[in-house]
Protein backbone atom coordinates (compact mmCIF):
# COMPACT_ATOMS: atom_id res chain seq x y z
CA UNK A 1 0.00 0.00 0.00
CA UNK A 2 1.35 3.51 -0.57
CA UNK A 3 1.34 6.10 2.09
CA UNK A 4 2.60 9.63 2.51
CA UNK A 5 4.17 10.55 6.51
CA UNK A 6 3.72 14.15 7.52
CA UNK A 7 6.39 15.56 9.72
CA UNK A 8 5.33 18.75 12.31
CA UNK A 9 7.19 20.15 14.85
CA UNK A 10 4.69 21.68 17.89
CA UNK A 11 4.82 22.81 21.02
CA UNK A 12 1.54 20.96 22.31
CA UNK A 13 1.88 21.38 25.69
CA UNK A 14 3.09 24.78 25.36
CA UNK A 15 5.88 24.16 27.77
CA UNK A 16 8.48 25.28 25.57
CA UNK A 17 9.62 21.63 24.59
CA UNK A 18 8.39 20.96 20.84
CA UNK A 19 7.01 17.78 20.18
CA UNK A 20 7.30 15.76 16.95
CA UNK A 21 3.68 14.87 15.04
CA UNK A 22 3.77 12.30 12.60
CA UNK A 23 0.73 11.44 10.66
CA UNK A 24 0.40 8.79 8.02
CA UNK A 25 -2.39 9.46 5.05
CA UNK A 26 -3.09 6.42 3.29
CA UNK A 27 -3.32 6.39 -0.54
CA UNK A 28 -5.73 8.41 -1.70
CA UNK A 29 -6.47 10.47 1.37
CA UNK A 30 -5.48 14.27 1.23
CA UNK A 31 -7.10 15.87 3.73
CA UNK A 32 -4.83 17.45 6.30
CA UNK A 33 -7.39 16.93 9.08
CA UNK A 34 -8.16 13.53 8.94
CA UNK A 35 -4.69 11.15 9.10
CA UNK A 36 -5.03 7.51 9.02
CA UNK A 37 -2.60 7.56 11.91
CA UNK A 38 -1.52 9.94 13.87
CA UNK A 39 1.51 9.83 16.56
CA UNK A 40 3.49 12.57 19.14
CA UNK A 41 6.55 11.79 19.89
CA UNK A 42 8.18 13.93 23.03
CA UNK A 43 10.71 14.59 25.24
CA UNK A 44 10.55 12.88 28.81
CA UNK A 45 13.32 14.85 30.31
CA UNK A 46 12.34 18.14 28.01
CA UNK A 47 15.60 18.50 27.11
CA UNK A 48 14.81 17.62 23.09
CA UNK A 49 15.60 14.22 23.54
CA UNK A 50 12.91 12.82 21.63
CA UNK A 51 12.03 9.48 24.02
CA UNK A 52 8.61 9.08 24.79
CA UNK A 53 5.87 8.11 22.27
CA UNK A 54 1.76 7.83 22.01
CA UNK A 55 0.64 4.38 20.84
CA UNK A 56 2.85 3.17 17.90
CA UNK A 57 2.29 1.15 14.53
CA UNK A 58 3.65 -2.47 13.96
CA UNK A 59 5.84 -0.67 11.77
CA UNK A 60 8.39 -3.91 11.66
CA UNK A 61 5.25 -6.21 10.58
CA UNK A 62 6.14 -8.86 13.20
CA UNK A 63 2.75 -8.56 14.60
CA UNK A 64 2.92 -6.62 17.96
CA UNK A 65 3.52 -3.09 18.67
CA UNK A 66 6.50 -3.05 21.10
CA UNK A 67 9.89 -0.95 21.73
CA UNK A 68 11.14 -1.65 18.36
CA UNK A 69 8.14 0.08 17.00
CA UNK A 70 8.93 2.71 18.99
CA UNK A 71 12.68 3.09 17.87
CA UNK A 72 11.35 3.82 14.46
CA UNK A 73 9.38 7.03 15.75
CA UNK A 74 12.08 8.16 17.90
CA UNK A 75 14.68 7.92 15.43
CA UNK A 76 12.62 10.26 12.64
CA UNK A 77 11.51 12.67 15.26
CA UNK A 78 15.45 12.97 15.88
CA UNK A 79 16.48 12.89 12.28
CA UNK A 80 13.75 15.47 11.33
CA UNK A 81 14.01 18.14 14.22
CA UNK A 82 17.83 18.00 12.75
CA UNK A 83 16.38 20.26 10.01
CA UNK A 84 16.53 23.79 11.59
CA UNK A 85 14.27 25.28 8.91
CA UNK A 86 11.63 22.81 10.23
CA UNK A 87 12.37 22.92 14.12
CA UNK A 88 11.29 26.26 16.16
CA UNK A 89 14.54 27.75 16.08
CA UNK A 90 13.44 31.44 16.06
CA UNK A 91 13.22 33.12 12.69
CA UNK A 92 15.26 30.38 11.06
CA UNK A 93 12.00 28.02 11.03
CA UNK A 94 10.89 28.04 7.13
CA UNK A 95 8.69 25.51 6.95
CA UNK A 96 5.32 24.31 8.79
CA UNK A 97 5.63 20.69 7.48
CA UNK A 98 7.24 17.94 5.22
CA UNK A 99 5.21 15.16 3.67
CA UNK A 100 7.39 11.95 2.79
CA UNK A 101 6.03 9.79 -0.10
CA UNK A 102 7.42 7.46 -2.63
CA UNK A 103 7.51 8.58 -6.07
CA UNK A 104 4.74 7.00 -8.58
CA UNK A 105 7.07 6.69 -11.48
CA UNK A 106 10.29 5.14 -9.41
CA UNK A 107 8.13 3.96 -6.23
CA UNK A 108 12.11 3.32 -4.45
CA UNK A 109 12.46 7.11 -4.72
CA UNK A 110 11.35 9.49 -2.17
CA UNK A 111 10.23 12.88 -2.82
CA UNK A 112 10.21 15.26 0.24
CA UNK A 113 7.98 18.05 -0.21
CA UNK A 114 8.17 20.75 2.15
CA UNK A 115 5.71 23.54 3.02
CA UNK A 116 5.92 27.07 4.42
CA UNK A 117 3.75 28.48 7.37
CA UNK A 118 0.28 28.70 6.46
CA UNK A 119 0.34 26.17 2.99
CA UNK A 120 -2.03 23.45 3.74
CA UNK A 121 -2.33 22.35 0.24
CA UNK A 122 -0.60 18.57 0.05
CA UNK A 123 -0.75 18.97 -3.46
CA UNK A 124 1.07 22.31 -3.81
CA UNK A 125 4.48 21.92 -1.91
CA UNK A 126 7.19 24.94 -1.75
CA UNK A 127 9.50 22.73 -2.28
CA UNK A 128 10.32 19.75 -3.45
CA UNK A 129 13.71 17.41 -2.54
CA UNK A 130 13.88 13.47 -4.00
CA UNK A 131 15.96 11.12 -2.16
CA UNK A 132 16.98 8.62 -5.15
CA UNK A 133 19.75 5.38 -5.26
CA UNK A 134 19.37 3.49 -2.45
CA UNK A 135 21.57 0.56 -1.57
CA UNK A 136 21.57 -3.32 -0.74
CA UNK A 137 20.74 -1.91 2.84
CA UNK A 138 17.67 0.93 2.12
CA UNK A 139 20.06 3.52 2.83
CA UNK A 140 19.72 6.70 0.08
CA UNK A 141 22.74 7.71 -1.19
CA UNK A 142 21.58 10.60 -3.65
CA UNK A 143 19.82 13.44 -3.31
CA UNK A 144 18.68 16.03 -5.72
CA UNK A 145 17.46 19.60 -5.34
CA UNK A 146 18.44 19.70 -1.94
CA UNK A 147 18.23 23.02 0.29
CA UNK A 148 19.61 24.17 3.55
CA UNK A 149 18.14 21.86 6.08
CA UNK A 150 20.48 22.36 8.72
CA UNK A 151 20.28 26.36 8.80
CA UNK A 152 23.83 27.18 8.25
CA UNK A 153 22.93 29.18 4.86
CA UNK A 154 24.39 27.23 2.19
CA UNK A 155 23.51 23.60 0.66
CA UNK A 156 26.05 21.19 0.78
CA UNK A 157 26.82 17.25 2.51
CA UNK A 158 25.34 18.00 5.54
CA UNK A 159 22.60 19.07 4.04
CA UNK A 160 22.33 16.34 1.79
CA UNK A 161 22.49 13.47 4.73
CA UNK A 162 19.85 14.85 6.85
CA UNK A 163 17.77 14.27 3.73
CA UNK A 164 19.19 10.95 2.95
CA UNK A 165 18.88 9.89 6.84
CA UNK A 166 15.05 11.00 6.57
CA UNK A 167 14.44 9.31 3.38
CA UNK A 168 16.13 5.99 4.74
CA UNK A 169 14.06 6.23 8.27
CA UNK A 170 10.64 6.69 5.76
CA UNK A 171 11.33 4.11 3.50
CA UNK A 172 12.25 1.49 6.64
CA UNK A 173 8.50 1.76 7.84
CA UNK A 174 7.35 0.16 4.82
CA UNK A 175 5.50 -2.52 7.08
CA UNK A 176 2.94 -0.29 8.72
CA UNK A 177 0.10 -2.34 9.86
CA UNK A 178 -2.11 0.21 12.27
Amino acid sequence: MSYKQLYEIKDIEADGSPEVVMSRYNEGNNDLSHPNFSITISSSNKDGTFDTTTGPEDVDGDGDRDEEDESYYTVAAKLVSAMVSLSSVGDRKVFDRILLLFKDAIETDVSILHFRLGNTDLQNPNFTVTATNPDTFGSYRTIKDAIDADGDEDVDKDDDLIYRKIATSFASMRDLQS
